[in-house]
């Protein structure tokens, strides 16, 4: 089964495949955090960021 997350982004309540993730990176001190996919889209995420963080940090192993 595929798994999802479900964050708040700059357009209101999104669903990301975790598989669809190619790259995730930190800005502005933590205020924000950009999610890029497989397909070229852009996800900025405003709200609860470190949680989001430790979520995607578990699934892909990192420490």
């Amino acid at each position: 089964m595929t798994s999802w997350i479900m964050t708040m982004t700059e357009v209101g309540l999104t669903r990301i495949r975790l598989d669809a993730i190619c790259a995730y990176q930190e800005i502005d001190k933590g205020t924000k955090l950009l999610v890029y996919t497989k397909d070229n889209s852009l996800f900025e995420i405003v709200e609860d960021i470190a949680s989001t963080i430790a979520e995607l940090d578990s699934e892909f192993n990192i420490n």
